[in-house]
Protein backbone atom coordinates (compact mmCIF):
# COMPACT_ATOMS: atom_id res chain seq x y z
CA UNK A 1 0.00 0.00 0.00
CA UNK A 2 1.48 3.35 -1.00
CA UNK A 3 1.10 6.49 1.02
CA UNK A 4 -0.26 9.67 -0.37
CA UNK A 5 2.53 12.07 -1.37
CA UNK A 6 0.86 14.95 0.43
CA UNK A 7 0.70 13.02 3.70
CA UNK A 8 4.35 12.01 3.40
CA UNK A 9 5.35 15.64 2.98
CA UNK A 10 3.31 16.63 5.99
CA UNK A 11 4.93 13.96 8.19
CA UNK A 12 8.41 14.98 7.10
CA UNK A 13 7.65 18.63 7.92
CA UNK A 14 6.42 17.81 11.41
CA UNK A 15 9.45 15.60 12.01
CA UNK A 16 11.77 18.37 10.86
CA UNK A 17 10.06 20.89 13.17
CA UNK A 18 10.39 18.47 16.07
CA UNK A 19 14.13 18.07 15.47
CA UNK A 20 14.55 21.83 15.27
CA UNK A 21 12.67 22.37 18.51
CA UNK A 22 14.75 19.67 20.23
CA UNK A 23 17.97 21.22 18.94
CA UNK A 24 16.93 24.66 20.12
CA UNK A 25 16.11 23.26 23.55
CA UNK A 26 19.53 21.60 23.74
CA UNK A 27 21.26 24.90 22.92
CA UNK A 28 19.28 26.64 25.62
CA UNK A 29 20.19 23.91 28.09
CA UNK A 30 23.89 24.18 27.24
CA UNK A 31 23.74 27.95 27.65
CA UNK A 32 22.11 27.64 31.06
CA UNK A 33 24.70 25.08 32.16
CA UNK A 34 27.54 27.32 30.96
CA UNK A 35 26.07 30.30 32.81
CA UNK A 36 25.67 28.29 36.03
CA UNK A 37 29.23 26.99 35.73
CA UNK A 38 30.53 30.55 35.34
CA UNK A 39 28.59 31.77 38.36
CA UNK A 40 29.76 28.79 40.40
CA UNK A 41 33.39 29.40 39.41
CA UNK A 42 33.19 33.05 40.43
CA UNK A 43 31.50 32.29 43.72
CA UNK A 44 33.58 29.25 44.63
CA UNK A 45 36.51 31.10 46.21
CA UNK A 46 34.20 32.98 48.54
CA UNK A 47 32.31 29.84 49.44
CA UNK A 48 35.49 27.86 50.00
CA UNK A 49 37.12 30.55 52.14
CA UNK A 50 35.22 30.07 55.37
CA UNK A 51 35.62 32.32 58.44
CA UNK A 52 37.72 29.58 60.03
CA UNK A 53 40.17 29.61 57.12
CA UNK A 54 40.58 33.38 57.25
CA UNK A 55 41.17 33.20 60.99
CA UNK A 56 43.61 30.33 60.58
CA UNK A 57 45.55 32.29 57.96
CA UNK A 58 45.85 35.16 60.42
CA UNK A 59 46.99 32.81 63.18
CA UNK A 60 49.53 31.14 60.90
CA UNK A 61 51.12 34.52 60.15
CA UNK A 62 51.52 35.11 63.88
CA UNK A 63 52.95 31.61 64.29
CA UNK A 64 55.51 32.27 61.55
CA UNK A 65 56.48 35.51 63.27
CA UNK A 66 56.99 33.64 66.53
CA UNK A 67 59.18 31.05 64.81
CA UNK A 68 61.24 33.79 63.23
CA UNK A 69 61.73 35.53 66.59
CA UNK A 70 62.90 32.27 68.18
CA UNK A 71 65.32 31.46 65.35
CA UNK A 72 66.77 34.96 65.38
CA UNK A 73 67.27 34.83 69.15
CA UNK A 74 69.27 31.61 68.78
CA UNK A 75 71.33 32.88 65.84
CA UNK A 76 72.23 36.22 67.44
CA UNK A 77 72.45 35.02 71.04
CA UNK A 78 70.23 37.94 72.04
CA UNK A 79 66.80 37.67 73.72
CA UNK A 80 63.88 38.55 71.45
CA UNK A 81 60.21 39.14 72.12
CA UNK A 82 56.96 39.39 70.25
CA UNK A 83 55.26 42.50 71.59
CA UNK A 84 51.48 42.28 71.22
CA UNK A 85 49.10 45.23 71.43
CA UNK A 86 45.99 43.43 72.64
CA UNK A 87 43.70 46.43 72.32
CA UNK A 88 44.74 47.73 68.89
CA UNK A 89 45.45 44.31 67.36
CA UNK A 90 49.10 44.77 66.46
CA UNK A 91 52.32 42.82 66.98
CA UNK A 92 56.01 43.11 66.16
CA UNK A 93 59.42 41.60 66.97
CA UNK A 94 61.93 43.37 69.20
CA UNK A 95 65.34 42.40 70.54
CA UNK A 96 67.27 43.33 73.69
CA UNK A 97 70.18 45.60 72.72
CA UNK A 98 72.09 48.62 74.03
CA UNK A 99 71.58 51.27 71.38
CA UNK A 100 70.01 50.51 68.03
CA UNK A 101 72.14 51.18 64.96
CA UNK A 102 71.20 51.32 61.31
CA UNK A 103 72.44 47.79 60.67
CA UNK A 104 71.59 46.42 64.10
CA UNK A 105 75.21 45.48 64.95
CA UNK A 106 75.17 47.30 68.29
CA UNK A 107 77.71 45.03 69.92
CA UNK A 108 80.29 45.79 67.22
CA UNK A 109 79.49 49.48 67.38
CA UNK A 110 80.00 49.47 71.15
CA UNK A 111 83.35 47.71 70.91
CA UNK A 112 84.46 50.08 68.15
CA UNK A 113 83.72 53.15 70.25
CA UNK A 114 85.37 51.64 73.31
CA UNK A 115 88.69 50.97 71.57
CA UNK A 116 88.69 53.99 69.26
CA UNK A 117 90.50 56.21 71.79
CA UNK A 118 87.74 58.79 71.73
CA UNK A 119 88.48 61.62 74.18
CA UNK A 120 92.20 60.73 74.51
CA UNK A 121 95.01 62.86 73.02
CA UNK A 122 96.43 61.39 69.82
CA UNK A 123 99.36 63.80 69.31
CA UNK A 124 102.39 62.84 71.44
CA UNK A 125 103.67 66.44 71.35
CA UNK A 126 100.71 67.64 73.35
CA UNK A 127 100.79 67.64 77.13
CA UNK A 128 99.01 64.59 78.42
CA UNK A 129 96.11 65.08 80.75
CA UNK A 130 96.11 63.45 84.19
CA UNK A 131 95.18 59.80 84.05
CA UNK A 132 91.62 59.99 85.29
CA UNK A 133 90.08 57.78 82.59
CA UNK A 134 86.83 56.18 83.67
CA UNK A 135 85.90 52.95 81.83
CA UNK A 136 82.88 53.27 79.57
CA UNK A 137 79.76 52.02 81.30
CA UNK A 138 77.46 49.79 79.35
CA UNK A 139 74.13 51.44 78.81
CA UNK A 140 71.08 49.65 80.12
CA UNK A 141 69.72 47.29 77.53
CA UNK A 142 66.25 47.89 76.17
CA UNK A 143 64.03 46.24 73.61
CA UNK A 144 64.09 47.81 70.16
CA UNK A 145 62.52 46.79 66.82
CA UNK A 146 64.74 44.46 64.83
CA UNK A 147 66.31 45.76 61.60
CA UNK A 148 64.07 43.82 59.28
CA UNK A 149 62.03 45.16 56.38
CA UNK A 150 58.83 43.35 57.40
CA UNK A 151 59.28 41.71 60.79
CA UNK A 152 60.81 44.86 62.27
CA UNK A 153 57.62 46.90 61.95
CA UNK A 154 54.31 46.43 63.68
CA UNK A 155 51.81 44.30 61.79
CA UNK A 156 48.09 44.65 62.27
CA UNK A 157 45.29 42.15 62.27
CA UNK A 158 42.56 42.23 59.69
CA UNK A 159 39.71 44.55 60.63
CA UNK A 160 37.44 41.54 61.12
CA UNK A 161 39.78 39.95 63.69
CA UNK A 162 40.94 40.87 67.18
CA UNK A 163 42.91 39.54 70.13
CA UNK A 164 40.70 38.16 72.88
CA UNK A 165 43.58 37.81 75.32
CA UNK A 166 46.62 35.85 76.42
CA UNK A 167 46.87 33.16 79.08
CA UNK A 168 50.46 32.95 80.34
CA UNK A 169 52.47 32.35 83.51
CA UNK A 170 51.07 35.52 85.09
CA UNK A 171 47.46 34.62 84.35
CA UNK A 172 44.88 35.92 81.90
CA UNK A 173 45.57 39.29 80.21
CA UNK A 174 43.20 40.96 77.77
CA UNK A 175 44.30 44.61 77.64
CA UNK A 176 47.47 46.61 77.19
CA UNK A 177 50.72 45.20 75.81
CA UNK A 178 51.89 41.64 76.27
CA UNK A 179 55.37 40.29 75.46
CA UNK A 180 56.18 36.71 74.52
CA UNK A 181 59.89 36.53 75.31
CA UNK A 182 62.46 34.16 73.84
CA UNK A 183 65.72 33.70 75.68
CA UNK A 184 69.04 33.59 73.84
CA UNK A 185 68.69 29.80 73.58
CA UNK A 186 65.19 30.07 72.09
CA UNK A 187 63.26 28.92 75.15
CA UNK A 188 60.01 30.57 76.15
CA UNK A 189 57.00 30.09 78.42
CA UNK A 190 53.88 28.15 77.62
CA UNK A 191 51.39 30.65 76.18
CA UNK A 192 47.80 30.49 74.95
CA UNK A 193 47.00 33.32 72.54
CA UNK A 194 43.33 33.64 71.63
CA UNK A 195 42.04 35.24 68.41
CA UNK A 196 38.45 35.83 67.33
CA UNK A 197 36.30 37.44 64.67
CA UNK A 198 33.07 39.42 64.77
CA UNK A 199 31.00 36.22 64.51
CA UNK A 200 32.63 34.75 67.64
CA UNK A 201 34.78 32.23 65.81
CA UNK A 202 37.68 31.78 68.22
CA UNK A 203 41.07 30.25 67.54
CA UNK A 204 43.72 29.48 70.17
CA UNK A 205 47.45 29.41 69.44
CA UNK A 206 49.03 26.99 71.88
CA UNK A 207 52.70 27.96 72.09
CA UNK A 208 54.86 25.20 73.52
CA UNK A 209 57.79 26.11 75.82
CA UNK A 210 60.38 25.16 73.19
CA UNK A 211 58.11 26.25 70.32
CA UNK A 212 58.59 23.01 68.47
CA UNK A 213 54.99 23.31 67.38
CA UNK A 214 52.24 25.92 67.52
CA UNK A 215 48.92 24.12 67.66
CA UNK A 216 45.74 25.82 66.44
CA UNK A 217 42.51 24.92 68.24
CA UNK A 218 39.07 26.00 67.04
CA UNK A 219 36.60 27.25 69.59
CA UNK A 220 33.34 29.19 69.51
CA UNK A 221 30.56 28.79 66.95
CA UNK A 222 30.55 26.06 64.32
CA UNK A 223 30.59 26.67 60.61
Amino acid sequence: MMLCPQRVTTRLTVSEQTRRQAAFTLIELMAVIALMAMMFALGLPRLAESPWERLEDEAEQIAQTLRFARQRAIMTGVPHRLLIDLEQGGYGIEWLIDEPTLDGDDELAGLSSLFSGAGLPTDSSEEKAPLDFVPRRRTEREYHPIPHSRMGVFQWLDEAHYFVGVDGPGGWVESGDYAIVFAADGTTDSILLRLADADDHQLVLEIEPLLQTVRLVREGVDT
